[in-house]
């Protein structure tokens, strides 16, 4: 029985991704991505059973890495979609102006806002893009980030949301711009200045990630020290379903889960005493899971 329930579990996300598709893909055939997002995670499942310890992380690396282009290529280069947090300020004052919720926002809302309250912080592990190509750096260290540095978000923040809102007071046209496109278009020759600011967001991105990524010796420093992003899941992922649980197996207080963890959350402070892992900085990467010992975390 065990050996039938097994492969099931590994295709859930998959066949869970392909159901929101066939739903989906009668308002736009490009839905069809959501297919591929679920078979990506199954494949770092699967992946991910192949290892043993710390490398079983390899296998959410290989997922998250396959879905990237998702993201990247047909979304942000086909389709000239800027998922970064400054262009939701355009597409929430068109969704003001005319009550037309749309593209970017819809992302947000679900992967940023409402998919937090049931998987947490779980898309930053398992489909940031950034973060597809910082699992894959070749360091090994994973020194803490000192809590000093963790306040830069909050002006990244404030500049990635105040600069969209004074270009849309000092009369910008972003409609043009950014959200004109005549439907049914898998390439795009509309909407420059949204591709604009995808390859301007995100360069910024990669080129300060990798280089915070070498200087702290910490694969994921940006998400702790600039990333905004996070900021935003901290709030529903506090309240988050699913979270790291203790399995009643008894903590024996080794530590490896906290040194080991990429986003510095104290895990075997929670485990050890009975409760789930409440720090909305966990990203369900599951690294405290293969490294403990003990098998005390799920």
């Amino acid at each position: 029985m065990r050996r039938m329930i097994d492969p099931i579990q590994k295709l859930m996300p998959f066949i869970l991704f392909s159901a929101l598709s066939a739903v989906l893909m009668f308002r736009w055939p490009g839905f069809l991505f959501f297919a591929w997002i679920g078979a990506c995670i199954s494949i770092g499942i699967y992946a991910s059973g192949r290892y043993k310890g710390r490398e079983k992380q390899t296998g959410r690396k290989i997922a998250i890495l396959l879905m990237s282009p998702v993201f990247l290529l047909f979304l942000g280069l086909m389709q000239r979609e800027n998922l970064q947090l400054e262009e939701t300020v355009f597409y929430l004052a068109y969704f003001i102006a005319g009550g037309i919720f749309t593209r970017v926002l819809i992302h947000y809302a679900i992967a940023k806002v409402g998919g937090p309250l049931v998987f947490g912080r779980g898309f930053c592990g398992w489909a940031c893009w950034t973060a597809a190509l910082l699992e894959w750096l070749p360091i090994k260290e994973n020194k803490p980030i000192p809590a000093k540095y963790h306040l830069i978000r909050y002006p990244v923040l404030i500049v990635s949301l105040i600069v969209p809102f004074i270009m849309i007071q000092a009369g910008y046209d972003y409609v043009a711009q950014h959200i004109y496109d005549p439907p049914g278009r898998f390439v795009t020759q509309y909407k420059y200045h949204q591709l604009l600011f995808f390859l301007i967001g995100n360069g910024l991105y990669y080129a300060t990630a990798v280089p915070l990524a070498f200087i702290f010796r910490k694969k994921r420093a940006f998400c702790k020290i600039a990333c905004p992003v996070s900021l935003v899941m901290k709030l529903p992922a506090r309240y988050s379903i699913i979270k790291k649980t203790p399995t009643g197996e008894t903590c024996t207080e080794c530590s490896a889960c906290n040194r080991n963890c990429p986003m510095d959350v104290d895990v075997m402070g929670d485990i050890g005493s009975g409760r789930r892992v409440g720090s909305t900085e966990c990203i369900l990467c599951n690294t405290c899971v293969h490294v403990c010992p003990a098998g005390a975390i799920r």
